[in-house]
């Protein structure tokens, strides 16, 4: 089963878990529903639409709200460490987490006990997350745009919006 982590912009969304259905353009999870316009419910909203073209099993979803504070965040980390190592997930993707080095470092610890060891994918913050802590080599797979490539391409890109300047007026030139 596939397993996505993230947060949504609502500091009022609380710390749920549990598999996700979409209905009339909103993400309901464990008797909570957001709406599908951007962030991590549009990569669920995608991921439940191609489980449901390819016959698969619909995500579990691990989501809390978090506005870029990083209160949520944490929350959501300590949830993490406390229950995913007693999940059978073959593939974990990370999205909008605010990225805290040490957090990921723990999580990482956590997953390693998992067995097997599920496929590791990191898209949006995570990949920063991961480039910063040094830490990319665990993820099977990152899914970065343009911008967020040349940011994980140049080792001295401070941020991703750096990397953004040169792109952003030359999009047909990609």
């Amino acid at each position: 089963m596939l397993a996505l982590i993230g947060t949504v912009p609502d500091n009022n969304f609380p710390l749920v878990a549990g598999n996700v259905t979409l209905e009339n353009k909103k993400i309901c999870i464990s008797g909570k529903k957001v709406s599908v316009n951007r962030g991590t419910p549009t990569l669920l909203a995608a991921t439940i639409k191609a489980a449901e073209s390819l016959g698969e099993q619909m995500p579990f979803a691990f989501l809390i709200g978090d506005i870029g504070r990083g209160d949520g965040s944490k929350k959501l980390f300590q949830y993490l460490i406390e229950h995913l190592r007693d999940t059978l997930f073959h593939t974990i993707t990370f999205r909008y987490v605010q990225p805290m080095v040490d957090w990921q470092f723990r999580i990482l610890e956590v997953v390693r006990e998992i067995s097997p060891i599920p496929v590791l994918i990191a898209d949006a913050s995570a990949m920063y997350m991961a480039k910063m802590a040094g830490q990319s080599a665990n993820f099977e797979l990152f899914t970065p745009d343009i911008g967020e490539l040349a940011f994980i391409a140049d080792e001295m890109a401070p941020h991703p919006f750096y990397t953004r300047g040169f792109i952003l007026h030359e999009e047909n030139r990609t």
